[in-house]
């Protein structure tokens, strides 16, 4: 049985100069089930350059994509049946699970909902008819009713409750290592360890995810994981890479266990980390004794969402940490040698104040890399329903974070001319110029291998 897992990745003004290019990890979760079952999978990432084999006509195609990519999936579904009516078509990942029923339709075969991967396990055997009878927990499941109507049987919903015991196959990391990046840092690998979210915030879909159920880090796995992939960094895409003081010394911990045995065993290849992972300012100021260690341990660079300056703003967002806390964080990373990404979030009811305020406090803290993003209600989420009334748009791309799709309080110019005013500091930063000075030596490499073809 021959499978193809496919990422859909619609393109966004983010989209043109690539600052992120990380490898499609959930993909490679899928890959190792299909391995596990003796199927014959192929990764497709336009992105990277991976295309569809020739000559091949895949019993199953599963599409996984952002929510921007939304409508790029549904019309992929329809090409795919189309050019392969008897092919089974499976969607899945984060945006899916949170909005099934928008992938309803007849060229659709399978929604899974579920980050349990015994759903995807099963449905695949389903397929290929191992089992008869598909569990419907997991997965909504569409078939033709007498009267050529399609029919949904509606799976409930299934959380993980504990770690998957599936690692994701690591040969795509192999693949497009070289390609990958992180602003100036190149070659990164992702990895996951964490499940859900134990924080609430309100703008953010990663509470709602896996059915509300947060499930702990597993240290020891996530260093044996790294120690298998060939990266200069390691990206923890966990919601959070440590929640409290106890998963920090357990982090600590496990490093310092596992970096002992790798000593034992000569591995000497295996003693260098660099990590990067998201933690909460709250968390970096109470445990800031803590960082030394950490750093010592391989923390080289954290993703602090800041969102904003003020505490007004932060208690709408229902984000439980102090602004008045802000510039300790980042002297502490400073002071710590720890590279820092600051997110921030600007609303759409900004005023000319609350943009100067914003750049006053990027200015005074000297800091060098950042994000601004803004407000985007997310499809799936509480302040979704609660603003949809007022959307001015349903387009999924333009919920990218860089469009306005609630109306400004300033004319919509003046507020997009300041908006990206903000960004004007970047051109300051070694890091930004370092990105910039690489991205263009590679087109002209490109460009002159072209050349010489």
């Amino acid at each position: 049985m021959k499978i193809f897992l496919r990422k859909v990745r619609a393109k966004t003004l983010f989209s043109l100069l690539d600052p992120v290019r990380v490898e499609p990890l959930e993909l490679s979760y899928l890959e190792a089930v299909s391995d596990k079952l003796g199927m014959e999978s192929f990764i497709i990432d336009d992105l990277f350059g991976l295309l569809e084999p020739r000559d091949i006509r895949p019993h199953a195609v599963v599409l996984t994509g952002y929510n921007t990519a939304e409508r790029d999936i549904l019309k992929q579904a329809t090409a795919y049946k189309k050019v392969y009516p008897e092919t089974k078509i499976i969607v899945g990942g984060l945006h899916v699970e949170l909005n099934r029923e928008a992938f309803r339709v007849h060229e659709i075969d399978f929604i899974i909902h579920s980050q349990d991967l015994t759903v995807f396990h099963n449905v695949l055997g389903f397929v290929r008819g191992d089992i008869m009878e598909l569990p419907s927990a997991g997965v909504d499941i569409r078939s033709a009713s007498e009267d050529g109507s399609d029919h949904w049987r509606e799976g409930i919903r299934i959380p993980v409750e504990t770690l998957q015991r599936i690692r994701p196959a690591r040969t795509l990391s192999g693949l497009v290592s070289d390609r990958t990046r992180y602003l100036d840092k190149k070659t990164v690998a992702l990895v996951k360890s964490r499940i859900g979210c134990p924080y609430q915030c309100d703008f953010c879909y990663c509470k709602r995810v896996n059915d509300g159920v947060h499930v702990k880090s597993d240290y020891y796995g996530l260093l044996r994981d790294v120690q298998g992939i060939r990266a200069n960094y390691h990206w923890v895409v966990d919601d959070v890479f440590l929640a409290s003081r106890r998963d920090a010394l357990d982090y600590i911990r496990a490093y310092e266990v596992m970096t002992k045995a790798a000593g034992e065993s000569k591995s000497k290849s295996k003693s260098k980390l660099s990590l990067i992972a998201y933690l909460r300012a709250d968390v970096i100021v109470k445990e800031s004794d803590l960082l030394g260690k950490l750093k010592a341990c391989g923390l080289d660079e954290v993703i602090v969402g800041f969102e904003a300056t003020g505490n007004g703003e932060l208690e709408e967002y229902h984000k439980q940490t102090n602004a008045l806390d802000y510039p300790k964080v980042i002297e502490l990373l400073r002071d710590h040698e720890i590279d820092l990404t600051a997110l921030f979030m600007v609303r759409p009811d900004y005023g000319l104040t609350d943009f100067f305020k914003l750049s006053r406090f990027i200015k005074e803290n000297r800091l060098d890399t950042y994000t601004l993003s803004i407000f985007t209600p997310l499809k799936g989420t509480r302040s979704y329903e609660d603003l949809k009334s007022d959307l001015l748009t349903d387009d999924p791309k333009k919920f990218d974070f860089l469009h306005l799709v609630l109306e400004s309080r300033l004319p919509r110019l003046v507020f997009y001319g300041l908006f990206y005013w903000l960004h004007w500091r970047l051109l300051k930063s070694k890091r930004v110029r370092t990105y910039f000075w690489q991205l263009f030596s590679e087109i002209g490499h490109r460009k002159k291998k072209v050349a010489n073809k």
